[in-house]
């Protein structure tokens, strides 16, 4: 998705997975931060992933946001980053 703001490029992600609890959104880009809940135990996972996303977009300049309903209601994540100017 592309935004109006010159300065920065935007994309979001939208699934419906397993949905992020509320008050959750923000824990889970810390490194091995796993969503405690019942359903989390049947998916693998070591709690790096979105903590790498958010490493390599922040050294980038740019910054990633969560946003879920709820469990069970999927989740769209936000990269936003600065574009190139010439």
């Amino acid at each position: 998705v592309a935004t109006i703001d010159p300065r920065r490029a935007v994309v979001r992600v939208r699934d419906r997975g397993i949905g992020i609890p509320v008050g959750q959104a923000k824990r889970i880009f810390r490194r091995f931060y796993r969503v405690p809940n019942a359903v989390r135990q049947r998916i693998k996972g070591t709690g790096l992933g979105l903590y790498i996303v958010r490493a390599i977009v922040e050294r980038h300049g740019g910054r990633v946001l969560a946003e879920s309903d709820g469990e069970g209601l999927g989740s769209t994540f936000t990269i936003q980053l600065p574009t190139v100017s010439t």
